[in-house]
């Protein structure tokens, strides 16, 4: 039995309403090739939120970073089943450059970022946990509280909530899923030049997400004539994290990645980053080059192990030098 069968009917169609206004009201411009624009999945706050933080500590240096990283025995490349410290370097050191020696470039870029990777997925495994106890308990009526998360949820990742609301629930899921870290990193490093890039520095933006709103972009130098995307600027790293993994799980060029990453789930399996890799066929005009490139990256960096890899538990604060300018977020 459904669990909107429950709700009286006034609930119910007040329910199904608000989100087909939510739904009309996502208005957008999608690129065939390359990534699109789009919205991350709301932060809330309060005890049962989705929030993952991390500590956010700014540096001017690389060498003050490295040293961060020594103190926290944070090494590269990492050790199967390591714990990665709830740290967030971001915006990366003034001083981070495209001639850093290429050995400390890649050490410090995967380490700063796959904290960033962890703690969002950790919020999408949150998210996951919810709705998945919702479909469990089919048939129990629901709080109004569980009610509004459940509908902001489907209104996020663009799916009908219908009466039949255990598969509603089923194609959430398909949508609202991890992304590897392995993969994650890979294409963050592709499309940032190790986040040396121009818009990586001054926009924030390691995936090349564009947008078509004005004043929210930086103008790309060599865009052709009469189009009118920018890249999109971020008001953080961690902010650019988000709106890539959203992309992928919404976008309709991703669908591919998607239906593997469900029949993955199905079989028991853990997510496959080399696997998963097919589905980016249409991030990029190169097409099968770029998967090519992409698992190229993650083989020769041995980014496999990080299927194995998760956050420090929380609570613990990251003990920096005096000076050093500190403060939690959650993105």
């Amino acid at each position: 039995m459904a669990v909107l069968a429950n709700l009286d009917r006034k609930t119910r169609y007040s329910l199904l309403a608000g989100l087909a206004l939510q739904a009309a009201a996502v208005i957008g411009l999608i690129s065939f090739f390359g990534a699109r624009e789009g919205t991350g999945p709301r932060q809330e706050s309060g005890p049962d939120s989705w929030d993952v933080a991390l500590q956010s500590v700014r540096f001017d240096s690389v060498e003050e970073v490295e040293r961060l990283f020594a103190r926290l025995s944070y090494h590269w490349p990492l050790a199967e089943g390591s714990l990665v410290p709830r740290i967030a370097i971001d915006p990366l050191p003034g001083d981070y450059q495209p001639d850093l020696e290429v050995s400390r470039k890649k050490a410090l870029f995967f380490r700063a970022m796959l904290p960033l990777a962890l703690a969002e997925n950790g919020e999408i495994r949150k998210q996951r946990e919810f709705v998945k106890r919702v479909r469990d308990r089919a048939g129990a009526p629901l709080d109004a509280r569980s009610r509004e998360r459940l509908r902001l949820l489907f209104g996020q990742y663009r799916v009908e909530m219908t009466e039949d609301l255990t598969a509603a629930i089923d194609a959430l899921l398909q949508r609202m899923d991890e992304i590897p870290p392995a993969l994650l990193l890979a294409q963050a490093a592709n499309e940032s030049a190790w986040g040396t890039s121009r818009f990586a520095r001054l926009a924030n933006n390691l995936f090349g997400q564009w947008t078509w709103r004005d004043g929210q972009g930086i103008v790309p130098l060599e865009r052709p004539e009469g189009e009118s995307y920018a890249v999109r600027k971020f008001p953080s790293l961690r902010a650019s994290v988000r709106d890539y993994i959203h992309n992928l799980n919404i976008g309709h060029a991703y669908e591919e990645l998607r239906a593997l990453r469900s029949r993955q789930r199905q079989a028991g399996q853990p997510l496959d980053a080399l696997a998963l890799a097919a589905g980016l066929t249409r991030y990029s005009q190169r097409g099968e080059a770029y998967v090519d490139e992409i698992r190229s990256i993650i083989r020769g960096n041995r980014l496999e192990v990080l299927a194995d890899v998760g956050l420090a538990p929380p609570g613990a604060q990251v003990a920096v030098s005096d000076g050093d300018p500190v403060r939690s977020t959650g993105g």
